[in-house]
């Protein structure tokens, strides 16, 4: 879903040469600080994570691993590392792991290694609607007679010449939407293909810039907002959007002096556990069960009856600090829990 995109951990993996026999895989993290648990040290508040690599070949035996520890300070929304290591060239895949030292295991993820044959150090960036891919050619036998790059519908092609070189292909993505993609590097010689790679790609840029996300994310706002508050943001001008959002969450910001916004960040964060855990059968965020998620927090107990004889299925959600009981009943049998008591009722 699109929401889930933000306050997500992103990598990129880099695929470098270092001699005739060695490779290095590199590694460009982003994780979002909210994703850390925070330890005060005196005056200062501390978070410490772990980074894990490990590397294997086709029949999954592992070739080689590090891990990297970090301690970092609770003064930015984003943390930004890499780290590298060596590997060897039947390498295959590898998997990353970050752990939170003070939480467990944060993030996992396993990726194809790209082979080092005619291509390599390919590394992208997005900066103002455009894809940049920049790669290094290995054409020291004159084989390769052009290299072409596709994403979505869009395709780029750049005639090879002899020897060992820097190159680059760029696309407009303007049309694109906010979204993780396969970008395909294939390489030609004289009698056709003769290579080719998969290299994930997202696409990223303010969220106010992408019509879907913001009519979307506006649309998410109705739990907190009011009607004319979204309106308002509906219809602005898109130079207006930005400064407009601030406006809006300023309102609700517990701590205004500092960088991010926790209220803005817990609420979207309610609004995709909502959509991940009540979509199946339910409305997602759109649902009861949504409204009053995001609205009052996971609840202090949830009673749940889903074979009661002579009765529909039905959860209780209390919440003891309110003093408050919601009922949810599955009038229809597929999952949509409808509130019977709108306002809830005293426990």
């Amino acid at each position: 879903m699109i929401f889930i995109l933000f306050f997500q951990i992103e990598y990129q993996a880099v695929n470098r040469v270092q001699n005739d026999g060695a490779q290095e895989l590199v590694l460009y993290l982003n994780i979002p600080e909210r994703k850390l648990q925070y330890i005060s040290r005196e005056k200062d508040f501390l978070a410490s994570y772990e980074i894990q690599v490990t590397v294997y070949d086709e029949q999954t035996n592992q070739l080689t691993g590090d891990y990297w520890r970090r301690t970092v300070l609770n003064d930015t929304a984003d943390i930004v590392d890499s780290v590298k290591i060596s590997i060897p060239r039947k390498s295959e895949f590898f998997v990353l792991k970050i752990l939170d030292l003070h939480g467990g295991e944060i993030f996992k993820s396993t990726q194809r290694l790209i082979q080092v044959k005619n291509v390599a150090n390919i590394f992208w960036s997005v900066k103002e609607d455009t894809l940049r891919l920049t790669f290094t050619v290995f054409n020291q036998q004159d084989n390769i007679d052009s290299i072409a790059a596709t994403i979505a519908d869009s395709k780029s092609v750049v005639k090879a010449r002899r020897g060992t070189y820097p190159d680059s292909i760029e696309f407009d993505v303007a049309g694109l939407p906010i979204d993780g993609y396969d970008l395909k590097l294939d390489v030609y010689g004289n009698a056709g293909k003769i290579d080719e790679s998969i290299i994930p790609i997202k696409i990223s840029r303010p969220f106010y810039l992408d019509d879907n996300i913001w009519f979307t994310k506006v649309d998410q706002l109705q739990y907190i907002a009011t009607p004319s508050e979204m309106n308002v943001l509906k219809q602005a001008d898109v130079e207006q959007r930005d400064s407009l959002w601030v406006a809006f969450w300023k309102n609700f910001d517990p701590t205004p002096n500092t960088a991010y916004n926790e209220k803005e960040i817990e609420y979207y964060e309610r609004i995709a556990y909502a959509e991940e855990r009540f979509a199946n059968g339910d409305r997602g965020w759109r649902s009861d069960r949504a409204r009053v998620f995001v609205r009052y927090g996971p609840p202090d107990e949830i009673q749940s009856f889903p074979y009661e004889l002579d009765s529909f299925p039905y959860e209780v959600w209390l919440y003891y600090k309110n003093n408050l009981r919601f009922v949810f009943v599955d009038r229809y049998g597929f999952g949509q829990y409808l509130l019977v008591n709108r306002d809830g009722l005293g426990i």
